[in-house]
């Protein structure tokens, strides 16, 4: 590896990239939760940080829901009902660790729960600025191939803009849960679905019904575009668990 790639990597403070590993182990079921976690000096040499990184990497845990302090026991895992599971960090841990049916499952009934109604608001709502970035997410699209990186990134911020075209601060506040579940069922799912046609089409249905201003169309088509978009990653995630 060059010195120029080295150089483009963001850097990780070590607080941050230990949380990761501890993170993950929790979200994996390695460390189940009601078990107290080594002590702190000796978790911190296991993972080769300092003491006060591993201090700052407990707390970082702690925000996400996954660890508490407990008298007499240290730091102990949190129950699964507790964990912050919209926070991006818990999300992409889950996902890359075990991503399986039932989660995938989890994530688009939730999607579900939350899209169909931004859209329908947004179709009531949305001002011209956030209608052009709307169009403008879908024109990337449509210029690129689906399997992309630029279009997956075109297809994640059409999703994003829709939520804050909704003019709810509180729909428009899951944008980033909605961003993680994009980005990593994307994944696997355009991967192994790349013949499919009706990416761009599902996301031009739900523009026009917007700039129609017809919330009913919105709801219609975003639930037609997640129906379908649930199929296929449940397609990918067969094959990408079947791949050698």
């Amino acid at each position: 590896m060059d010195g120029s790639a080295a150089e483009a990597r963001p850097r990780v403070a070590r607080h941050v990239m230990a949380a990761e590993q501890i993170g993950r182990r929790i979200v994996s079921g390695e460390l189940i939760p009601g078990i107290a976690l080594p002590n702190s000096t000796l978790l911190a040499r296991e993972l080769s940080v300092s003491r006060p990184a591993m201090r700052e990497a407990i707390k970082l845990l702690a925000g996400k829901g996954l660890v508490e302090s407990a008298p007499r026991r240290g730091t102990v895992v949190r129950p699964r009902a507790a964990w912050n599971r919209l926070d991006a960090d818990v999300l992409s841990w889950q996902m890359s660790e075990a991503p399986n049916a039932a989660l995938v499952r989890d994530l688009f009934e939730l999607r579900r729960i939350i899209e169909p109604e931004a859209a329908a608001f947004a179709a009531l709502r949305a001002t011209a600025g956030r209608l052009s970035e709307v169009e403008r997410a879908l024109h990337v699209m449509e210029s690129t191939a689906t399997t992309s990186a630029v279009s997956i990134r075109a297809d994640v911020a059409f999703h994003q803009s829709v939520l804050m075209a909704s003019g709810n601060d509180f729909l428009a506040s899951f944008a980033p849960a909605i961003e993680t579940s994009l980005a990593i069922t994307f994944g696997f799912q355009r991967r192994h679905c790349p013949g499919s046609s009706h990416f761009v089409p599902d996301h031009r249905a739900i523009f026009d019904a917007i700039r129609r201003g017809d919330p009913d169309a919105a709801r219609v088509a975003v639930r037609a575009l997640l129906t379908q978009a649930e199929a296929d990653a449940m397609q990918g995630l067969k094959l990408r668990e079947s791949a050698p």
